[in-house]
């Protein structure tokens, strides 16, 4: 690997255990769901500005259930449990088992019949946002 490539690797690396040092910092203040409530609402105050300034409020009030049914299942409750799981195992196995989530859901994918192509010819929509071409 080059030496770029090391030095991303490592604020990649860096970037991503971050995370887990402050949960483990904070569940020895904080219970689970006032973390999770601190997170998710902060999450929110940081992106309502975004959502007021492209006038999409109004399309999404009327979803208003959808969206909190939403936040609580993708959001809420998987940092729920991991902050709970942080106070039982090592924040080093928490980052594993949370980075085995995409591959779980791969496995689980083959195995339930739902299968999708894994690939960039899979990808709708490229990074930037243009359509994939089919010739990479």
């Amino acid at each position: 690997m080059t030496r770029r490539g090391w030095c991303l690797f490592l604020a990649l690396s860096v970037i991503w255990g971050i995370p887990y040092l402050l949960i483990r910092v904070a569940v020895a203040e904080l219970t689970p769901a006032s973390l999770v409530f601190l997170r998710t609402a902060i999450g929110g105050l940081l992106l309502l500005p975004a959502v007021l300034k492209s006038g999409k409020l109004r399309t999404l009030l009327p979803r208003w259930r959808s969206i909190l049914l939403f936040t609580l299942v993708e959001v809420a409750l998987p940092w729920w449990l991991l902050s709970d799981a942080e106070r039982r195992i090592t924040s080093s196995l928490s980052g594993l088992l949370v980075a085995s989530v995409p591959l779980a859901g791969a496995i689980l994918s083959r195995v339930s019949g739902a299968h999708q192509p894994l690939g960039r010819d899979a990808w709708p929509v490229s990074v930037w946002g243009s359509p994939v071409s089919s010739r990479w």
